[in-house]
C-alpha cells in the first residue's frame, strides 16, 4: 500500500481510538489539519444579570493590550435606567475569567458596534446613549465613546445611530454607517451616507450615496449602494471596502426577476484614500467613477448585508480576497428577519470583481440545510470573522437546526444554541477550494447560545487563543422554543497551530571517514523560524540545507546536532547524526642500520642502494686493471 494511502486510514483509526495520535500525525504536515473534537470552547464568564455584572453581550471581547479582555453587555442595571433600552456595562476580565470587573455605562446605555482597538492601546464603540432633551421616554440619543482600563468616556455624539461594523484608517479617522438600510432618499440621506470620525472628534461625510440614486417611477434604485452596514481598512491598498445595504424598492436587473424581482439588497464598493479626502473636502459629494463597485448582492443569490435589529455581518481581509457574510430575509419581501433563513458566506478577489463568489448557504428556502448535516449546520452568521494564525477563517452562527420548531405548516424554525464554523482558505489562484466545516455545535446550557462573532487573541505554545459571546443562556437550564435561561457567557476557543518539523532528519553523506576529511550535512525543516547547530558544529543554521560542508575534527565519534525552533511559538524539535572519525594513516619506514657515511648497510632505506653501488665498483675495478703495467 503507497504511503499516501497509509496515512488517511491511520488518521481514520487515530481519531476514534487515539485523538492525540490523530493530533500528532496532522501537525506532521506543513499545514496543521486539526479535528473537531479540539475546540470545544472554554467557559470563562458567566454574566450573572442585571445588577450583578451584566447581561446578553451582543458582541465579543477583545484582547487590550494589558492582557485583559473588555467588552460591553446590552443590559446591566435596572431596566428603567432607559425603558424600552435598559442599560449596559462595560466589563474586563482576565484571559482565565478571573478578576471580572465592570461598571455601568451611566449615561451611554448600550453599545451596539464590534470594538474597534486604537494605538493607545483602548477602544472605540458606538451604541445608544441618554434621552435626548424633549424626546420621548421610548428614545434614545446615538453615542461613541472610548474603553480603556475598564473606563467608558464619552465622545462628542454624532447626529445618526451607528450600527454595524466600524473601521479605523492608519490617520485614526474612524469610518461608520446607520446600517439600518432606510434607503429612501426623499426623507433625508443620513442614513445613506458613509460618515468619518475625525481625529480631532468632528464628524464629515464621506459619500452620501444618494446622490447616485435613479428614480423609476415611485422606486428608488441604488446603483452604488445604500446605507454602510461594515467597513474594512486595506493598511496594504490604503482604501476602505464598505459593504452597504438596501432596502428601495425597483428592478435592479431584469434578468434576475425571479430574484425577489430583481431587487438589489446591497452593494461591496472600494474608496481608495485620495477619494476619502476628497469627498470629505466636498461634504460628501464625489464623482461616481470614483466609487468603485465590486459587487451588487441580490437576495435569494448571494443573501443580503443588513445591521437590522442590530445585527452585525463579518467582513475581513485575507490577502488580496476579501470574505464576509450576509444573511437572507424571508423572499417574499418585507423587513422581517427570522431564523427560518439562514445566509451566506461569500468571497472576491479585491482586484477581479467578476471572482465574487458564495462559499457556502447555511440554509435555503427549502431545505433544512445545504451542507447536507443532520443537524443543519446553522443559520444567520453573526458577528466579526477572524483569520487565524493558521491561514483560516473562523466565525459563529446565532442559531443551529440541532433543535427545530416545526408548525403544521411553513418552514421549521431552528433554535439551537449556535455553531462555531471554518472556513479552510484554499490553494488554488481562484480559491475555488475553499471548503467550509462545522466545527462546534454549543450547548445552551454549558456553553450558552445566540453567538456574538469571535476576536483573535494571542499565540502560544503552538497555540491561539479566539475569544467569544453567547448573547443567552450558559446557566444549566435547557433551552425552549420560547426562552433561553441565562444571561449569556464569555468563552475560548484553541485553534491548533503548525509548529515545526523536520520533513528530512538531518543526515551526513557518509558514516566514517579520516580526521580532517570534509563530509556533507543535510536537513529540510517546515513551520521552522531558525535553527542553531550544536555538538561538533555551531552556530544559526537555515532552516533547510543540502550537502553543507563540515570538517571533522577529532578522532572518534563526532555528533552533529540541529534545533530548530517553531514559527508559531511551539516546542522546538532537534535532529541529530553522529560520524565516526579514523587517525590518518601513516606510510612505513626502512629498519636496516646506518653506516658512518650515513647511508643504509640494509634494508634499501639509504641515499644509494647496493643496486646502485654495484655497478660503480664493477667500472672502478675496471679502470684499475687497466691502469696497471703489464708484467712480462
Amino acid at each position: 500500500m503507497a504511503m499516501n494511502s497509509i496515512q488517511p486510514a491511520l488518521r481514520r483509526v487515530a481519531r476514534v481510538a487515539f485523538p492525540a495520535l490523530a493530533l500528532a500525525l496532522s501537525l506532521a504536515h506543513a499545514v496543521a489539519q486539526t479535528l473537531p473534537a479540539a475546540f470545544k470552547p472554554t467557559v470563562l464568564h458567566k454574566f450573572g444579570g442585571e445588577n450583578k455584572g451584566g447581561a446578553k453581550p451582543a458582541v465579543p471581547p477583545v484582547l487590550a493590550a494589558d492582557g485583559r479582555l473588555y467588552g460591553h453587555t446590552f443590559l446591566g442595571a435596572s431596566p428603567s435606567a432607559g425603558a424600552f433600552w435598559g442599560q449596559g456595562t462595560v466589563y474586563g476580565l482576565d484571559t482565565t475569567g478571573a478578576n471580572h470587573r465592570f461598571e455601568l455605562l451611566g449615561s451611554i446605555y448600550q453599545g451596539s458596534t464590534p470594538l474597534v482597538p486604537t494605538a493607545d492601546g483602548g477602544f472605540l464603540v458606538a451604541g445608544n446613549g441618554a434621552v435626548p432633551p424633549g424626546g420621548n421616554f421610548w428614545e434614545t440619543a446615538a453615542a461613541v465613546f472610548s474603553i480603556k482600563g475598564g473606563k467608558a468616556v464619552a465622545l462628542p455624539a454624532p447626529s445618526f445611530k451607528p450600527l454595524g461594523s466600524m473601521a479605523l484608517d492608519t490617520a485614526g479617522n474612524l469610518y461608520m454607517g446607520p446600517g439600518e438600510s432606510a434607503s429612501f432618499c426623499n426623507t433625508g440621506t443620513a442614513n445613506n451616507t458613509l460618515w468619518r470620525m475625525n481625529v480631532d472628534k468632528t464628524y464629515s461625510k464621506v459619500v452620501d450615496f444618494c446622490q447616485y440614486m435613479q428614480a423609476q417611477g415611485s422606486n428608488q434604485l441604488h446603483p452604488k449602494g445604500g446605507a454602510p452596514v461594515a467597513s474594512v481598512w486595506s493598511y496594504t491598498d490604503q482604501a476602505l471596502y464598505v459593504l452597504t445595504g438596501v432596502s428601495a424598492l425597483g428592478v435592479y436587473d431584469s434578468a434576475l426577476a425571479t430574484d425577489y424581482q430583481g431587487r438589489s439588497v446591497g452593494t461591496l464598493v472600494k474608496l481608495s484614500k485620495a477619494a476619502i479626502e476628497e469627498g470629505v473636502a466636498d461634504n460628501g459629494t464625489l464623482d461616481a467613477s470614483k466609487v468603485e463597485l465590486l459587487h451588487t448582492f441580490m437576495r435569494a443569490r448571494d443573501g443580503e448585508p443588513t445591521a437590522k435589529g442590530q445585527r452585525i455581518v463579518g467582513m475581513i481581509e485575507v490577502g488580496e480576497w476579501l470574505y464576509g457574510t450576509t444573511q437572507f430575509n424571508a423572499p417574499t419581501a418585507g423587513s422581517t428577519m427570522d431564523n427560518r433563513y439562514g445566509g451566506t458566506i461569500w468571497r472576491v478577489k479585491k482586484s477581479d470583481p467578476k471572482s465574487f463568489a458564495v462559499v457556502h448557504y447555511f440554509r435555503g428556502s427549502d431545505t433544512v440545510a445545504k451542507d447536507g448535516t443532520a443537524l443543519a449546520d446553522g443559520s444567520a452568521p453573526s458577528g466579526p470573522l477572524v483569520l487565524a494564525a493558521d491561514g483560516n477563517i473562523y466565525g459563529t452562527t446565532a442559531t443551529d437546526g440541532s433543535t427545530m420548531s416545526k408548525p403544521a405548516t411553513g418552514l421549521a424554525t431552528p433554535y439551537g444554541a449556535g455553531t462555531l464554523y471554518r472556513i479552510k482558505v484554499g490553494a488554488a489562484a481562484d480559491h475555488a477550494d475553499d471548503s467550509y466545516e462545522v466545527l462546534h455545535r454549543f450547548d445552551m446550557g454549558s456553553e450558552g447560545g445566540t453567538l456574538t462573532g469571535l476576536s483573535a487573541g494571542a499565540v502560544a505554545g503552538g497555540v491561539q487563543k479566539l475569544y467569544g459571546a453567547a448573547n443567552v443562556g450558559g446557566d444549566g437550564q435547557p433551552v425552549t422554543t420560547t426562552t433561553a435561561p441565562g444571561n449569556g457567557t464569555i468563552f475560548s476557543i484553541d485553534v491548533p497551530l503548525p509548529i515545526a518539523a523536520f520533513s528530512q532528519a538531518l543526515t551526513a553523506s557518509v558514516t566514517t571517514a579520516a580526521v580532517g576529511s570534509t563530509i556533507e550535512l543535510s536537513w529540510a525543516t517546515s513551520q521552522a523560524s531558525s535553527c542553531s547547530a550544536s555538538g561538533a558544529w555551531s552556530g544559526a543554521q537555515q532552516t533547510s540545507g543540502s550537502k553543507v560542508p563540515v570538517v571533522l575534527a577529532a578522532e572518534g565519534e563526532n555528533s552533529y546536532t540541529l534545533t530548530c525552533s517553531s514559527q508559531n511559538d511551539g516546542q522546538p524539535v532537534t535532529s541529530k547524526v553522529s560520524v565516526q572519525a579514523t587517525a590518518v594513516t601513516k606510510p612505513e619506514t626502512g629498519t636496516g642500520n646506518t653506516g658512518n657515511d650515513g647511508g643504509s648497510n640494509g634494508g634499501g632505506g639509504g641515499p644509494l642502494s647496493a643496486l646502485l653501488l654495484a655497478p660503480l665498483a664493477a667500472l672502478a675495478w675496471a679502470r684499475r686493471r687497466t691502469s696497471q703495467p703489464s708484467q712480462t
